[in-house]
């Protein structure tokens, strides 16, 4: 019997069982967020339209960079979607071909439709474990995926872009993945402090389009 068979038999047999007995799992993380998806100028009309473009358009550039949309656990949160995906995936996927596959099915999207119901995303990137319950899944990493997207630096850079994608990517994902891939073209990085809530901490910046020099004489401390 797997853990995950277990623990689904313990909760089956035990309804008031206060903890969880599998020990967390390592995911890649990816978030994604509909800029102004709350717009005044917004009708629950465009937002459908939004939402569905929002799922062609992820679950397009996944399948599209050899990422299985069933391997993932992904969740909905109204203007955007939490996906996890499992360890035995390259992260390098996420910081190569996922922004590129991204920005192209974006600007397909945009090409057919209305100004309101275009769609200008936000992209969150990091890797850590996650626990699992009954209700979903949670964890530090997580939450430090959310502060990185809602940040007012990566809303900033989206709004001053050009183009209709910013990604964002966490120190620990630059430093691990992003630095070592000639392909994510790192370069292309630029770095931030994010100060959002309780988070305190360096992020990379990436607008698919735009090019930054990164300096050598930064000290991110």
């Amino acid at each position: 019997m797997s853990w995950t068979e277990a623990w689904r038999w313990l909760w089956g047999a035990s309804p008031v069982l206060a903890e969880p007995v599998a020990d967390p799992v390592h995911h890649t993380i990816f978030v994604v967020e509909i800029d102004g998806f709350a717009s005044a100028g917004r009708t629950n009309m465009h937002r459908l339209t939004l939402r569905a473009g929002l799922y062609e358009v992820v679950q397009g550039a996944l399948v599209g960079s050899g990422v299985s949309w069933l391997d993932c656990y992904h969740a909905d949160h109204g203007d955007g979607i939490l996906v996890l995906v499992p360890a035995d995936y390259p992260k390098a996927v996420f910081s190569e071909l996922v922004p590129v596959a991204l920005t192209a099915l974006l600007a397909e999207h945009n090409r057919v439709h209305r100004l309101p119901e275009r769609i200008r995303l936000r992209v969150a990137l990091h890797a850590g474990e996650v626990s699992y319950d009954p209700y979903g899944r949670t964890g530090a990493a997580i939450v430090h995926t959310f502060r990185l997207l809602h940040s007012s630096v990566v809303r900033d850079a989206l709004a001053n872009a050009a183009g209709d994608l910013a990604v964002i990517a966490s120190g620990w994902f630059y430093e691990e993945i992003i630095r070592h891939s000639p392909v994510s073209r790192p370069e292309w990085y630029r770095p931030v402090f994010v100060q959002e809530k309780e988070t305190a901490a360096w992020g990379w910046i990436r607008l698919p389009g735009e090019r930054y020099g990164r300096s050598d004489d930064l000290a991110l401390g």
